[in-house]
């Protein structure tokens, strides 16, 4: 790829991998469903004017996207987070969405694994494994699993998208599942959380950046960018870059929550990058959704 492609991917990865610290500061002030529900309507405003010129997809289609990236993927990640998951265990555990799909796609259409990408899938396994074990993840056991449901929530919306034909153009792709997304946010916010309007008028500047910023850098520029990439470049040319996320994500862990960089979790996340850098390279169409 050229220069400015590299750099573009680049900066994707830096976007989804910032966002795991922003979300942590969105609930330091904003319960989970309801910091996403800010999210989304802030996307369906944004993308409303756009969304109008493209064709319609199917609803069908975009109320299975809606509902498992949406409501089950990152209410089940961000939950976790609000838990007390440490941001290190939430990036390695939503690294499985890939071998999750893997496994899928393989069930599903009979997609026949191989030695080497079972193989990356017995070490990204692994590499979780090792993590689960580290401290935070172990005093938090309930969170860390329901952070790894979450993963394959993800999965689900990818294995399904591949299957979608045609793909629907980005501005649609993001804009109908959010819109969707709305009621069932809103329903659950209001069965499960409370405070939601005093939350709004006490929000610290930082709360409301979280917010902006997975709304503006994770999932307009970060899924805009990554969208013209993986249609003008090979994707066994993009995709790798995508293993940055989760280098950028215990980075801002580490920095900003002071997460405990032992060698623990460094085994563990090594391993879980190497198994997932395996079968993203021996099948790139895996890692195609937003973060």
């Amino acid at each position: 790829m050229p220069l400015h492609a590299i750099l573009a991917a680049i900066l994707v990865a830096a976007c989804w991998g910032g966002n795991f610290t922003a979300s942590r500061f969105g609930l330091n002030d904003f319960s989970p469903y309801f910091m996403l529900l800010l999210r989304f309507v802030g996307v369906v405003l944004l993308l409303a004017p756009f969304a109008w010129r493209h064709p319609m997809p199917r609803l069908r289609d975009m109320l299975v996207i809606a509902l498992f990236l949406i409501v089950f993927q990152f209410s089940f990640v961000f939950s976790a987070m609000d838990m007390g998951l440490s941001i290190t265990s939430v990036v390695v555990a939503t690294q499985l969405g890939v071998p999750f799909a893997c496994v899928l796609a393989a069930i599903i259409f009979k997609d026949y694994l191989g030695p080497w990408r079972s193989g990356g899938l017995m070490v990204a396994f692994l590499g979780v494994v090792v993590v689960a074990g580290t401290p935070n993840a172990s005093e938090h056991w309930g969170a860390f699993m329901l952070a790894v449901v979450g993963s394959f929530g993800w999965s689900v919306a990818n294995v399904y998208l591949k299957q979608m034909k045609p793909t629907p153009h980005v501005v649609p792709l993001l804009f109908w599942p959010a819109l969707i997304s709305l009621p069932m946010l809103a329903l659950l916010s209001a069965l499960l959380e409370s405070g939601q309007w005093a939350s709004m008028h006490n929000a610290h500047w930082t709360g409301w950046a979280g917010v902006g910023y997975s709304l503006f850098f994770s999932s307009l520029l970060g899924y805009g960018l990554w969208n013209r990439l993986i249609v003008n470049y090979p994707l066994s040319a993009v995709v790798p870059y995508s293993l940055l996320v989760p280098v950028v994500g215990i980075a801002g862990g580490v920095t900003t929550m002071g997460d405990p960089l032992t060698t623990q979790v460094v085994v563990g996340t090594l391993l879980t990058i190497v198994g997932v850098a395996v079968i993203s390279i021996r099948r790139p169409q895996l890692i195609e959704m937003e973060q």
